[in-house]
């Protein structure tokens, strides 16, 4: 656990700069990395820029989905989103994805794409035109493909490449990596087709002018993040409403690249946090964190509430409750602005889309 914010945790805090995941303290060093990783970046980034290396086409139309920062930008429930459209126009998609800390086939965010899209075709792999192959072999049915997290996966041909820019952490006006969350320089905006907002309340004039200074034009929509469903596992049963978590006692368990999103999301449906646990993004959960977890559960009379990417991993481990409810929020995603540009955009990819 990397971090709790429950007082007498024996973990204690971390305390990360708000510019970027290390210590301010470590500010210095920090920037000395970001000026190597940035030199590393613009050498393989200037491969692909000067045709030096060309991408393989996987025969099939293509979108990518991805971003310029590292972490909790949206892009499960946007995914998710593409290829319900795509689903409901007739076409079978595949959903590809690297799957960081993946084994045989199985990573966390692989298994709740399986949990909310049962039935759709999910390859995994760091040689994505490779498992997609696989995939098509598999399903003959195949007719699109939609990447996951894949901007800077330029080994793939794609036909639509999406970036979201998370509104409630843009980071494309920081650093890279170690001293800021930036991947590559934010001017590999112009790379995109279209940029899509994320986690939006509103439609911020100051944010969109930074998005068209570097990606050329104004954001093609903007988005929010929207919990649709409870599940709940233990002693109550399989489904909640929403309505049930305020006033909730609850304890939070994540392994999210962005646990305050969640833990805020939890507070503003009126939950009532009794404890907080943060583990590292990806990290792989163990019986004693499970324990951990509900002891504190059990000791406060609450229920533990987590991610669909988190139950994935956490739902091997919960064999026997033991009086603890555990809640598994389902998420996805709402258009403020431009659902019918997307769409529109979709279809000049991937023809016979139907009108919402």
């Amino acid at each position: 656990m990397s971090e709790s914010t429950q007082p007498g945790d024996s973990a204690g805090v971390s305390v990360a700069a708000a510019s970027g995941p290390l210590h301010r303290a470590l500010a210095p060093l920090a920037h000395m990395a970001a000026f190597a990783y940035g030199m590393g970046v613009s050498a393989r980034n200037s491969l692909w820029d000067a045709n030096i290396r060309t991408p393989t086409s996987v025969g099939i139309p293509v979108i990518s989905v991805g971003n310029v920062s590292v972490g909790g930008t949206g892009k499960t429930p946007f995914v998710r989103w593409c290829v319900e459209v795509l689903q409901a126009s007739g076409h079978h998609p595949v959903i590809a994805l690297r799957g960081y800390g993946a084994r045989d086939g199985v990573s966390d965010e692989a298994e709740e794409f399986r949990a909310m899209l049962p039935g759709v075709p999910v390859a995994v792999g760091a040689d994505r035109v490779a498992s997609i192959a696989r995939a098509r072999a598999a399903d003959q049915r195949i007719d699109c493909a939609v990447l996951d997290d894949a901007f800077q996966h330029r080994q793939i041909a794609r036909d639509l490449d999406i970036v979201l820019v998370d509104a409630g952490r843009p980071a494309i006006n920081g650093a890279l990596l170690p001293a800021g969350w930036l991947r590559e320089p934010a001017r590999a905006l112009r790379r995109a087709n279209m940029v899509i907002v994320t986690r939006a309340t509103c439609i911020d004039p100051i944010l969109a002018a930074q998005i068209e200074r570097l990606h050329g034009a104004p954001p093609a929509a903007w988005t929010r993040h929207a919990w649709t469903r409870v599940e709940r596992f233990g002693a109550g049963g399989r489904d909640m409403p929403l309505a049930a978590l305020d006033g909730a006692h609850l304890v939070v368990a994540t392994a999210l690249a962005r646990p305050e999103a969640f833990v805020a999301d939890v507070a503003a449906h009126g939950g009532r946090i009794a404890g907080d646990f943060r583990f590292r993004d990806h990290h792989a959960f163990t019986s004693h964190d499970v324990e951990t977890i509900a002891a504190r559960a059990r000791a406060t009379g609450a229920a533990v509430i987590c991610s669909g990417k988190d139950w994935a991993k956490l739902s091997r481990l919960v064999h026997e409750p033991a009086g603890v409810e555990w809640l598994v929020v389902r998420a996805g995603m709402a258009y403020l602005d431009g659902e019918a540009g997307v769409r529109a955009a979709l279809s000049g990819v991937v023809p016979g889309l139907t009108r919402p």
